[in-house]
């Protein structure tokens, strides 16, 4: 006969006394917030290229810094976005010669921007709504000071929240606990 053993083992009572310390309550108390500004993530200035740059050039430009998106600006002002989705769904199998045509004939035109002090989550209900992985960040001047992506989000959301990530089982492995194990 299945009998539950309601004892604890010393393993047990270390794994509850961490989870009610006070370390893990400092990581909460730091961890990020829908509501804070933007500019708590770290933005980072993003690929610039001017209109009228050539699709080669901006492909290598993306490969050489690992991104997977540009702005592309006229007269220091944000005009466009070139993303991996452009490039796909305009430009590969279509013939280009990519030293001929410029990124102004492939880039999403005025892109939907925010600033650096608005919430995470007008971010995240910009992405959702249009649909987008990228939004570009400007400045009061609307100069580009960085670009907010999805990832960002959720890799700033892993880093508070690493220790629990990394503990997760698999989802293949988790058990449910109104199921006896075994034969």
């Amino acid at each position: 006969m299945y009998k539950e053993d309601h004892s604890h083992s010393e393993e047990d009572s270390r794994w509850y006394k961490e989870i009610e310390s006070r370390e893990i309550d400092s990581d909460l108390m730091r961890a990020v917030s829908i509501n804070d500004p933007i500019s708590k993530i770290g933005l980072i200035e993003p690929p610039i290229v001017e209109v009228g740059t050539s699709l080669k050039n901006a492909l290598n430009l993306l490969q050489k810094e690992q991104k997977n998106c540009l702005l592309i600006l006229e007269n220091d002002s944000l005009v466009g976005i070139l993303t991996e989705r452009d490039i796909l769904l305009k430009v590969t199998g279509k013939g280009y010669d990519f030293g001929l045509v410029t990124v102004d004939e492939f880039m999403t035109a005025n892109p939907e921007y925010l600033n650096p002090e608005d919430p995470l989550a007008y971010a995240l209900n910009k992405m959702h709504v249009g649909g987008f992985r990228h939004v570009p960040i400007l400045n009061a001047s609307r100069k580009p000071i960085g670009l907010i992506s999805i990832n960002d989000i959720i890799s700033t959301i892993a880093d508070y929240f690493s220790r629990e990530i990394i503990n997760l089982p698999p989802l293949n492995r988790i058990v449910d606990s109104k199921m006896r194990e075994g034969g």
